[in-house]
C-alpha cells in the first residue's frame, strides 16, 4: 500500500463515506475509486469498510487501526516533502515534459528556451505525442508533466489552464466560406469534406464529440498528425481543416484563411501533473515556473 492508496481511504473516511463527493475531491470517477478499494482489499486480503445494501457505511476493525495510523503517516509524509521543498536553494536534476506537437511550435515556442536559459542546471526533455498517449505517460510515471488541450481526460489528474484560444475552420480563398459574415456555423462545417488531426489528438476527440451531440455525420476526408499538410490540403484541394487558430502565425500560405466556429470552439492550453503530494521538488518548481510565465509574459500569438 503506498502514500497516495492512503490518503485516498482518509478521504472517503473524511466525507462520510460517500464516494461520489470523495470521487469530486480527489479530481477521479466514482468507478475509478470504487475499483481502487476492491483491488486494494483484495489485494492486502483484508475488508477495510464495512457495507449495506452495496454501500460503504463504516470501517472494520481492521478499517479503523489503518486509518488512524495512516493519518499519522500522512501527517509525517507531507512534512518530509515540504521539508525537502524547503531546503532546495538550487534545482537541479532531469525532468520529461510530454507536449503535443501542435502546442510546442505555437504556445511554447520561446517558453521552452527561456526555461532553458534560466534553469541551467536542469535538464529538460521534451517528448512529443498526442494527448491521450501524454496522459497514460503521465499516470504510468514515464514523463514529470504533459501540456495538452484541456480538459485531462483521465482520473487523478491534476491540471492549471496556462493558455485560452480557439479552434478554427480553414480554407482556402475560392471556398463558398469565403464569403460567409463572421464565424462559420457548426452545421456548415459538417457538410464538408473535413481534414484534421489524427484520433490521438484530443482536438479532434472533442470535434468529433460535437458533431455526435449535435447528431451529425461528418465527412472525415483525411487525418494526419502533421499540421502543416493539413493547411496545404485546405489551401490546394476543395477541403476544410479544423485545427487551432494560433497555427495562423506558422504558416505562410497565401490563399488560405480561417474563421471561429459558431458557437465558439475553445482551445485551452493545460499542464498537467499527476497527483500533487507525490511529486518532486524539481516538478512542482518547473510547474510553477511555467504557470507564471505565461501569467506574467503578454500575450505573444494572435489569430486573425
Amino acid at each position: 500500500m503506498d502514500i497516495h492508496q492512503i490518503q485516498y481511504l482518509i478521504t472517503i473516511v473524511d466525507n462520510d463515506f460517500n464516494l461520489t463527493k470523495s470521487a469530486r475531491v480527489l479530481n477521479v470517477s466514482q468507478p475509478a475509486l470504487s475499483k481502487l478499494i476492491s483491488e486494494l482489499e483484495n489485494i492486502e486480503n483484508v475488508r477495510i469498510f464495512i457495507r449495506r445494501k452495496g454501500r460503504i457505511t463504516g470501517l472494520t476493525p481492521v478499517g479503523k487501526d489503518l486509518i488512524q495510523n495512516g493519518r499519522q503517516v500522512s501527517l509525517d509524509y507531507q512534512a518530509m516533502m515540504q521539508s525537502l521543498r524547503d531546503h532546495a536553494t538550487v534545482q537541479t536534476g532531469k525532468i520529461t515534459i510530454g507536449i503535443a506537437p501542435v502546442i510546442i511550435s505555437t504556445v511554447f515556442n520561446r517558453a521552452i528556451p527561456k526555461f532553458i536559459q534560466e534553469n541551467p542546471t536542469i535538464q529538460l526533455k521534451i517528448v512529443e505525442r498526442g494527448a491521450y498517449e501524454l496522459q497514460k505517460m503521465l499516470l504510468l510515471q514515464e514523463i514529470d508533466l504533459a501540456v495538452i488541450v484541456a480538459p485531462a481526460t483521465f482520473p487523478g489528474i491534476t491540471e492549471t489552464i496556462l493558455y485560452r484560444d480557439s479552434v478554427a475552420v480553414w480554407f482556402n480563398n475560392q471556398h463558398r466560406f469565403h464569403d460567409f459574415p463572421g464565424a462559420i456555423p457548426f452545421n456548415e462545417v459538417g457538410q464538408e469534406r473535413i481534414v484534421t488531426l489524427d484520433d490521438s489528438f484530443m482536438v479532434t476527440y472533442q470535434v468529433k464529440q460535437r458533431f455526435q451531440q449535435q447528431k451529425i455525420q461528418p465527412n472525415f476526408f483525411f487525418q494526419t498528425s502533421s499540421w502543416d499538410l493539413i493547411l496545404n490540403m485546405c489551401q490546394e484541394m476543395d477541403t476544410v481543416g479544423i485545427i487551432a487558430a494560433p497555427i495562423a502565425s506558422n504558416y505562410a500560405g497565401t490563399n488560405i484563411e480561417h474563421r471561429e466556429f459558431d458557437p465558439v470552439f475553445p482551445w485551452n492550453i493545460s499542464l498537467c501533473r499527476f497527483g500533487d503530494d507525490y511529486t518532486s521538488n524539481l516538478v512542482h518548481y518547473t510547474s510553477d515556473w511555467f504557470t507564471n510565465y505565461f501569467k506574467h509574459t503578454p500575450r505573444q500569438i494572435t489569430s486573425s
